[in-house]
């Protein structure tokens, strides 16, 4: 049984992050790991307009907000952004 998610990312968010740091490194390894344990914690929660809990995971200078829909197993990456903003 297969239960490794999918895990969706927007092509522009990766773009926020340089990609000769070691940031972009962590990060991406973050989102892959987020489909074999898509029930990680963040190091915060918030919640969207629909009241879904999100978490927002600090990685270097970045905080990566993400939500996992476990219905279809899918984990949706909904912003990337430089946490000194």
């Amino acid at each position: 049984m297969n239960l490794r998610y999918s895990v969706y990312v927007h092509g522009d968010l990766l773009g926020i992050v340089s990609k000769r740091g070691t940031n972009h490194r962590k990060i991406l390894n973050f989102i892959h790991s987020l489909a074999d344990d898509p029930f990680q914690k963040g190091d915060f929660t918030d919640t969207d307009a629909a009241s879904r809990p999100r978490q927002i995971k600090i990685i270097g200078d970045f905080a990566v907000t993400f939500w996992s829909d476990h219905a279809v197993k899918a984990v949706m990456i909904v912003d990337i952004s430089r946490t000194d903003q």
